[in-house]
């Protein structure tokens, strides 16, 4: 962890915000469809304990996909999981950042309908409070937690 500035693409801004190493730290980030906050995914083992097995990645699986697409029905189950933010958006794989000024896209639209963009982003810049999973997961999935 540690502080990080980075130039809004839609506001102009500098935008300082604490940096995550997505791969170093062993977290994932979800950011919300509608504002700056950010899940961090970072229990371990949270789609294993719902049946929800990640798809190789591997340029030789049978499920290989151009731009690693074959992620995409994998993000949308982990998505699922969690209730929306406070301000009524989606915690999403795909969600590209927004700024905290401005709540335009901080970096464009960083990653496009491409999976291998986030895989390769090895980072989440923090710029409100952040949310941590266990405390977003939705109601059916604590109950099922619960079992």
């Amino acid at each position: 962890m540690g502080t990080h500035v980075v130039r809004c693409q839609a506001c102009g801004e500098d935008i300082a915000g604490e940096i995550r190493h997505l791969g170093a730290e062993n977290v994932e980030a979800l950011h919300c469809s509608s504002c700056p906050r950010v899940l961090l995914l970072k229990t371990p083992g949270v789609p294993e304990r719902f049946g929800i097995a990640r798809p190789s990645t591997g340029r030789y699986a049978p499920e290989f996909q151009p731009y690693l697409r074959q992620l995409l029905p994998f993000y949308a189950k982990v998505e699922a999981l969690f209730a929306p933010c406070v301000c009524g958006g989606r915690y999403g794989y795909m969600n590209p950042p927004r700024c905290p000024k401005c709540n335009g896209l901080l970096r464009g639209d960083c990653y496009g309908d491409k999976p291998i963009a986030k895989v390769t982003d090895g980072y989440a810049l923090v710029t409100t409070a952040a949310v941590h999973d266990e405390d977003q997961l939705s109601p059916a999935a604590r109950a099922a937690m619960a079992k």
